[in-house]
């Protein structure tokens, strides 16, 4: 499969075990790939959060993939507890020998979580937004198992914010007392030099503190 070329990056998939198929066929060429495009939203969000919870003392990598988003948290500064968890066996097991994470597990990011509440300091889902629709019910379970005061950093994809209503999302969690949001970001360069993505489709940045 050529994953620069099909198309299906953009498309995207909400069913887990196409994209669970997917990623294990890509796990071995991912990093590389990603290198390629210029794909720096892990540094971006690794620093995001060391600035806005530096005294966290475990982070949930939500998606955490090959370990990329691990491996930039550890980069800038993180020494706590991590926890990566996602669909993909093949990418699990190159995040586990990346050494960054001091446990990764599978999990479905579109069902509740196998955490109890207010289980981390922080969490970060980085370029895994595209695969989970229902955007509220993940980002209210983001805020269930981070304790009251921890901080959640996710990114959306520029493309998919107007459709799936993201900022009617941001704006229900702060209403309601769910969070306080930090930063919603205009759309950012996401991988520049993919031809698919380039100048026409930018990622935002969402960063808040989960409310007391």
């Amino acid at each position: 499969m050529d994953t620069r070329d099909d198309g299906w990056l953009l498309q995207g998939s909400a069913d887990p075990a196409e994209v669970t198929a997917y990623y294990d066929d890509w796990a071995e060429r991912y990093d590389a790939d990603l290198d390629d495009w210029a794909y720096r939203a892990p540094g971006v969000v690794a620093s995001m959060l060391i600035a806005n919870a530096p005294d966290a003392r475990s982070v949930l990598d939500a998606g955490c993939g090959t370990g990329l988003s691990g491996r930039a948290l550890r980069a800038a500064g993180f020494s706590g507890t991590l926890c990566g968890i996602d669909l993909s066996e093949a990418s699990l097991a190159i995040a586990r020998e990346s050494a960054a994470y001091d446990t990764v597990s599978a999990a479905n990011l579109q069902e509740r979580l196998a955490f109890d509440d207010d289980s981390f300091d922080a969490l970060s889902c980085v370029g895994v937004m595209t695969y989970v629709p229902q955007v509220e019910a993940c980002w209210r379970e983001f805020c269930r198992v981070v304790r009251p005061g921890g901080v959640v950093v996710a990114t959306q994809r520029q493309d998919l914010w107007g459709p799936r209503d993201c900022q009617s999302v941001v704006d229900r969690l702060t209403d309601d007392g769910t969070w306080t949001p930090i930063w919603v970001s205009d759309p950012q360069p996401y991988l520049p030099n993919n031809d698919e993505y380039a100048d026409e489709i930018g990622v935002h940045y969402v960063a808040a503190i989960v409310a007391h």
